[in-house]
């Protein structure tokens, strides 16, 4: 990530132009800024980058660890953006780790132990992590490095949590409702999945009540209040799904690439209410999982 000396002004999707010149890791980036945080596997690094702006090293706006510091040995699966009492983190899972990250200066504030397949990490009211572990088949509650506990869920991927249901949403092979009191997790309700019961990716939408989920065979909307899934998409093998602020649904494009493993990509592909799509590609990248930066209301 290169400093720049020159003025450049953003025109963000509500018509707001932010002056970015001066970015660095000590500022923060809107939350309304059209810019993608991945797990990007090719170096280990969690990455938010500007997706039209071709240039790699031009559009990375904050990366961690930094471009300059040597890379992790842990392969990172996700990233999140989350607030704690309006400071931005961003809560990485790696195989092996889940680590919560202040945003402003790269502080690590906690880093726990998890399992090998660990794909996806959650933060609750009370300060407490959880992390999901695909494998594994296990729901982790970590309330320290030493002090954990876990609950089975079967091919689990995907997790958030409700706010205003105060409740968490487990993504496997059933989409599992799960109650935390007391600072215990219990489970509530399953709801069968669509077509195959292998769930990939869980993500709320921005104002409605509903749910992302994609498995094996499609990407599908979950209407918490009716409790029925609604397929959006017919792709096959997406592995993360969000709302951009104009409405359409971004997701990591289901692809081979030479020399990469199968589950990673080098582009997401927006798909519009209209029907269209549009393809933006970081070339060298292999994310896992992309989203786009955002405020989550739904669970912070």
């Amino acid at each position: 990530m290169k400093s720049l000396n020159f003025v450049i002004l953003v025109l963000l999707s509500t018509g707001v132009l932010v002056d970015i010149s001066n970015q660095t890791d000590t500022q923060e980036v809107p939350s309304d800024t059209l810019a993608i945080l991945c797990a990007d596997q090719a170096d280990n690094r969690i990455r938010l980058f500007d997706p039209l702006i071709p240039d790699n090293d031009k559009a990375t706006l904050w990366c961690y660890p930094r471009e300059d510091e040597k890379e992790l040995h842990f392969r990172p699966t996700d990233a999140k953006r989350i607030e704690i009492d309006g400071v931005v983190h961003v809560l990485a899972a790696y195989h092996g780790r889940v680590r919560l990250i202040r945003f402003r200066d790269q502080q690590l504030i906690k880093d726990y132990s998890t399992y090998s397949s660990c794909h996806s990490a959650e933060l609750l009211p009370d300060g407490a992590l959880v992390s999901v572990n695909s494998n594994h088949g296990m729901l982790r509650l970590h309330r320290s490095e030493d002090e954990f506990y876990d609950l089975e869920i079967p091919y689990a991927h995907g997790v958030t949590w409700d706010k205003k249901r105060e409740c968490l949403w487990v993504l496997g092979d059933f989409l599992y409702r799960i109650n935390y009191t007391d600072g215990r997790l219990a489970l509530d309700k399953t709801f069968k999945l669509p077509l195959s019961p292998t769930g990939h990716d869980l993500f709320p939408l921005r104002k409605e009540a509903k749910l992302l989920v994609s498995n094996n065979d499609a990407l599908f909307l979950f209407n918490i209040a009716t409790e029925e899934f609604e397929m959006i998409s017919q792709l096959k093998g997406i592995k993360s799904a969000s709302q951009n602020i104009d409405g359409s649904i971004w997701v990591s494009e289901p692809k081979k690439i030479e020399g990469a493993q199968e589950w990673q990509s080098d582009a997401l592909i927006s798909l519009s209410p209209n029907g269209n799509t549009k393809r933006y590609t970081r070339e060298h990248s292999r994310f896992y999982k992309a989203r786009i930066w955002q405020q989550v209301r739904f669970s912070y």
